[in-house]
């Protein structure tokens, strides 16, 4: 399972400030991905889940002050947003028993 400290250092925070905040992303990364993928344990992520899951926190972190005037920061979202949907299908496709 993932633990606050490893949100830290993905989303690059070495302050206490927005502790409460990251937990409750973490929280929250969580029970979505739980929703979104069949069969998925928190206590046991794959590597993949646990990537994906410090994804959506730090997308959900770094939006919370969007600057709506930034090209390129519009632009590098959609390629992120590209890559975690791509996981997460495969993540879908992987539980899904035929």
């Amino acid at each position: 399972m993932l633990d606050l400290l490893t949100v830290k250092q993905y989303c690059r925070v070495d302050y206490d400030d927005d502790d409460a905040l990251l937990s409750l992303m973490l929280s929250a990364a969580i029970e979505e991905l739980l929703d979104l993928i069949p069969g998925m344990n928190a206590a046991a992520m794959s590597a993949r889940q646990k990537l994906l899951c410090l994804t959506v926190i730090k997308d959900l972190y770094d939006d919370r002050e969007r600057d709506a005037d930034s090209k390129k920061s519009a632009v590098d979202k959609d390629a992120m947003r590209q890559s975690v949907r791509s996981m997460l299908l495969r993540e879908f496709l992987a539980g899904v028993t035929l």
